[in-house]
């Protein structure tokens, strides 16, 4: 998925991305975020912050809170 914000800023998240997809992203100052790769997630919030999207770090156990985030997500 591709987003560009009202000032121009890029970002780009997609599933999984060649050594020279990031590369090219990176070249061309847009944000990436690879989910499928170990702590690509991590990627997410700097993202979030270079297309000054609003959010807030999650604390927690993840994994204990799942099924009430995706129950959240897709009411």
């Amino acid at each position: 998925m591709h987003l560009r914000n009202s000032k121009g800023q890029q970002g780009f998240f997609g599933d999984k991305l060649s050594e020279t997809n990031k590369k090219q992203l990176d070249s061309l100052g847009v944000k990436w975020v690879e989910l499928r790769s170990k702590n690509g997630y991590k990627r997410f919030a700097g993202a979030l912050r270079h297309l000054n999207i609003p959010y807030q770090d999650f604390i927690g156990d993840i994994n204990q809170r799942l099924s009430q985030i995706f129950k959240e997500i897709f009411a």
